[in-house]
């Protein structure tokens, strides 16, 4: 392998544009060799890959004689499976982005061929999972610097257009047309960061993740739409100190105003918060703590691609793997599947335009729902709060 990965872009429309203007911005470490994608001539992004050879799958690109040392799969979910597979068959190391997979099933196939490929780097893309920030901060965590965890929580009010659950035939459907599974919702999908990163932090090693020992849930929709809209989510975690750790998540696409994601880490020593992507700070035993900025948007995609990098040159070990991703993957099925999502009271429901300038459907009442739970760490229904 020379000096430059030569890389195969696996998926070029959506997300995956932003790994095609990162491996451009990054011409010392990456040569585009590459793209796979059946849908390519609808991607804005392939004007700028005038020049780079453009296939159906990646069976295709090796069938034409083409070589890569690594592949970014940024396609939707259902194919994550098949596509790693057929990577690492061809000898690629992965980054695919998040979430994992679909279902449990894939899983552990995905499981089964990074352990069949062994020389290869597998990654997958939970952004935060590859923040300098982040990743300082678990040190610490593994460190015992901040002793016992408590606490984490997290709410994310992202509302979308009608037009978001109609940009394809699988957004917020259990299955897409072809009858693959997807079981795509607020929670196993835009807000999946939010739902790894507690299950992240609490692992017993830099590349783990921890298992919940009991998952509560309440889902609501207000969209026609086959999974949910809005999820309230509290786990309890077992740790390294004995304890269970409370984790609550409260995600939704229906809130009648935008808001900054906001995360709160509470353990026994200190308490560190985050708005959005932004600075990662705190206290800890009344002293300032600052780990700076975790890094969205262009910037999380390069941290992805210097770890991927850096992964496949042999300089360091991924820190989110097949293995790493599944506790998330489990979570997000078992909500799905035990916690059957209600209608909202039609009565709350409203359809406008603020902020967002399209059509969309807002639950009035649903923000201040949230905070409540939020800074309380209960499901609506334990705090008897209707919607």
């Amino acid at each position: 392998m020379s000096d430059k990965l030569k890389l195969l872009l696996v998926g070029i429309g959506g997300y995956g544009a932003g790994y095609v203007m990162t491996a451009q911005n990054m011409e010392d470490e990456f040569e585009i060799a590459g793209v796979a994608d059946p849908f390519a001539k609808n991607a804005s992004s392939l004007d700028s890959l005038e020049d780079v050879p453009v296939f159906d799958t990646i069976e295709d690109f090796f069938a034409a004689g083409l070589t890569a040392d690594a592949a970014v799969i940024s396609s939707p979910i259902q194919f994550h499976c098949e596509q790693l597979e057929a990577a690492l068959d061809h000898s690629l190391h992965v980054l695919c982005e998040k979430p994992l997979c679909a279902d449990a099933g894939q899983a552990q196939r995905m499981l089964a061929a990074a352990a069949a490929h062994p020389g290869q780097k597998v990654l997958i893309g939970f952004q935060w999972s590859f923040s300098p920030a982040m990743l300082a901060f678990k040190r610490q965590i593994l460190e015992g610097k901040w002793g016992r965890p408590l606490s984490i929580k997290a709410i994310v009010r992202w509302p979308r257009a009608f037009s978001y659950y109609k940009r394809n035939d699988w957004a917020g459907r259990l299955r897409d047309s072809a009858g693959r599974f997807v079981g795509d919702s607020v929670l196993s999908n835009a807000t999946a960061h939010y739902l790894h990163n507690p299950l992240f932090m609490l692992g017993g090693a830099m590349d783990t993740a921890a298992e919940p020992s009991r998952i509560e849930a309440q889902c609501f929709r207000a969209f026609d739409i086959e999974t949910f809209d809005t999820a309230f989510v509290k786990l309890s975690v077992p740790g390294r100190f004995g304890n269970e750790t409370d984790v609550f998540i409260a995600v939704s696409h229906c809130t009648e105003k935008v808001a900054e994601p906001y995360v709160e880490y509470r353990f026994e020593h200190g308490t560190v918060l985050c708005a959005g992507n932004d600075r990662l700070k705190g206290t800890l035993r009344g002293e300032e703590v600052d780990f700076g900025v975790i890094g969205g948007g262009l910037e999380g995609y390069y941290n992805k691609m210097l770890s991927l990098y850096r992964c496949a040159s042999g300089l360091e070990e991924p820190p989110c793997t097949v293995a790493t991703s599944l506790p998330e993957l489990t979570v997000a099925n078992t909500v799905l599947h035990d916690f059957p999502a209600v209608a909202f009271n039609p009565a709350r429901v409203e359809e406008c335009t603020a902020p967002l300038k399209e059509a969309r459907l807002k639950v009035n009442g649903l923000d201040d729902v949230m905070l409540e739970c939020y800074q309380k760490g209960q499901l609506p229904a334990q705090l008897a709060l209707q919607l």
